[in-house]
């Protein structure tokens, strides 16, 4: 990641730490990171239920947020939930393409964003005297 784009990394990090919606993830792992990382609201994951199971789940929550991966398939995913909740409920797909567009050559997936924070912490934290 470009050292530019480190604050924003940071920035979006803090926004998933006080997200009180529901996040939606792929899997498992996905879940995983984000705790790692101190989220702590729902997180409901799309394993193997249809798509229409985890819209209907979602539209109960006055703010959703789709984490699929930033591949091919987790775009084809968040696109469909995007616009399966769109008008149900308050939709953040936005949190997904920043962290697309400043992270996606360092991360596959969401199940990576602990990995890189820490990895990007160590390298980066604490600051230099007089910075």
């Amino acid at each position: 990641m470009y050292p530019e784009n480190y604050e924003k990394f940071e920035k979006i990090i803090e926004r998933l730490r006080e997200f009180t919606g529901l996040i939606i993830v792929e899997g498992r792992r996905d879940e995983e990171s984000l705790r790692k990382l101190g989220v702590r609201t729902e997180i409901l994951r799309l394993s193997r239920s249809p798509l229409a199971d985890i819209a209907l789940i979602a539209s109960e929550y006055e703010e959703v947020m789709i984490l699929t991966d930033l591949d091919e398939t987790g775009e084809r995913l968040a696109k469909r939930l995007y616009e399966l909740l769109e008008g149900l409920t308050k939709v953040d797909i936005e949190t997904r393409r920043e962290l697309k567009f400043i992270a996606m050559k360092d991360i596959k997936g969401i199940e990576d964003l602990y990995s890189l924070w820490e990895g990007l912490s160590l390298r980066f934290w604490p600051p230099e005297e007089g910075v």
